[in-house]
């Protein structure tokens, strides 16, 4: 099934095309929608991105914007249920030695009885267009990310960039179809927010990231909100590496960096293995949780991120747990793709065997963020064949594979001949939780990050040179 945008007629003539894409690609530089072409960080070049915003319809995106309060209120409570997660993740951590060792972390700073007053999650719930024969497109959730849910930079600079190119291409009045995508305002609130609610003005918040992030404006652009939101915020960024070797605990669990105490810990890094080079990086990640400072995201929040979780919620029952709301529990269960156990079991085996027999209607998934980790097709079987009987199996799960909506576009990508290609996108809304003990104080949806790729690709990161930043057209 094929999407259009009735506005935009495709595909353009070679001159339209040329003038477009250098507008765009000026655009883009001049006004920093950006990234970082070395470690060095001082060569750059325009983000990869579509030429026009891509068409989503209307009613889907809206209920994708309605759930996501429901999807922060159901995470917020898995993470505070310790039966849940530790059954859950029961026959992962056995196999898969990363989320492992996160879960030995959990359950030692829960020993330790290292409460944390102030909880900040800034979360972002990823969907496809789901396409079934003769039925309209439905919403289908990839994943929900609770660490390093990036991207809302650029997601703004892209909603910017594609109504100006709207503008020079005769389409001025793109208002009603082009959403305003403030999603950086809401999640710098949250910042705000939470160290307010941490209570030490002279507190710093500290972004944890890599040495030489190529994606290091988005980054910046964050800092900048949140300074003009409140300018009397420090805002640093250090390396784990640095951390794990220079932070301080105190003996009334103060994070001190540099001399500074910090009031909220910002993971943009720490979400796959080799992130952690050393026990150094593990060094810190304790002391963040033994701390008081508010991290984002805490252990809890790290591993209810994971796919195992995801699978277990989908479980009839598990959702009705921790909503109360009849119709939220609804919307939320009808964005839920089949999830399927691979663990060891009699319901495991028969699950291997759905994926066996029909490899290409399903997608493998370990316990991984970050793209580049999933098995598709027929390596499905192969995978499958390979870990009969092995306990290594359980590091997976088992998703139905969504039948996305095709969409036409143009991608600019440094180094890339542009032509016309079907693409598909995923859209996602990013949430925003911030509680004091048991409190709410901020629980909602800030707008949208898309992304869009060439049909070909099964991988979706723009980090991971698969997608093209983009917009939603709603239609």
């Amino acid at each position: 099934m094929s999407l259009h945008n009735d506005a935009i007629k495709l595909p353009l003539s070679d001159a339209d095309l040329q003038h477009l894409v250098e507008f765009s690609n000026i655009r883009a530089l001049s006004s920093g929608a950006i990234v970082a072409l070395t470690d060095s960080q001082d060569e750059v070049t325009y983000v990869p991105h579509t030429l026009f915003p891509s068409p989503v319809p209307r009613d889907l995106y809206q209920k994708a914007v309605y759930v996501q309060a429901g999807f922060n209120e159901l995470m917020w409570k898995v993470t505070e249920d310790d039966e849940f997660l530790t059954s859950a993740l029961k026959s992962t951590i056995e196999v898969d030695e990363f989320t492992g060792r996160l879960f030995q972390i959990y359950k030692q700073v829960m020993q330790e009885g290292c409460h944390k007053p102030v909880t900040l999650a800034l979360l972002r719930s990823d969907y496809m267009l789901h396409f079934q024969l003769n039925k309209p497109a439905e919403l289908r959730q990839v994943e929900i990310n609770t660490m390093a849910s990036s991207l809302a930079g650029m997601s703004v600079k892209t909603t910017q960039l594609h109504r100006a190119v709207l503008q020079e291409h005769g389409i001025p009045n793109s208002s009603q179809q082009l959403p305003d995508n403030s999603c950086i305002d809401g999640l710098c609130e949250g910042f705000v927010k939470a160290w307010e609610l941490y209570g030490q003005p002279n507190a710093a918040i500290l972004f944890v990231v890599e040495d030489g992030e190529k994606n290091i404006f988005d980054n910046i652009y964050h800092v900048y909100k949140i300074k003009e939101l409140n300018c009397a915020i420090k805002v640093i960024m250090r390396s784990m590496l640095y951390l794990g070797k220079n932070a301080q605990l105190t003996d009334d669990r103060k994070l001190i960096v540099d001399g500074m105490e910090v009031a909220i810990v910002y993971y943009r890094m720490g979400y796959v293995p080799s992130h952690f080079t050393s026990e150094t990086e593990w060094k810190f990640k304790i002391m963040a949780e033994q701390s008081l400072a508010a991290v984002c995201p805490s252990i809890s929040w790290h591993l209810a991120g994971t796919k195992k979780i995801q699978q277990e919620l989908s479980r009839p029952g598990a959702v009705e747990r921790y909503l109360s709301d009849p119709e939220m529990i609804a919307n939320v269960r009808s964005t839920f793709a089949g999830q399927y156990s691979l663990d060891l079991t009699e319901e495991g085996d028969k699950t291997a065997a759905m994926g066996i027999a029909n490899p290409q209607s399903y997608v493998m998934k370990p316990q991984r963020e970050g793209g580049g980790n999933n098995i598709y097709g027929d390596d499905v079987r192969v995978k499958l064949e390979e870990l009969a009987g092995q306990q290594e199996r359980s590091g997976y799960i088992l998703m139905e594979r969504i039948m996305p909506t095709v969409v036409k576009n143009y991608e600019l990508r440094r180094g890339l001949l542009v032509d016309m290609q079907d693409m598909v996108s995923e859209l996602g809304i990013y949430g925003v939780l911030v509680c004091k003990e048991d409190q709410v104080a901020i629980n909602k949806a800030s707008d949208h990050l898309l992304r869009t790729k060439n049909i070909m690709k099964n991988e979706g990161g723009i980090g991971a040179g698969a997608s093209a930043m983009d917009s939603p057209y709603l239609v």
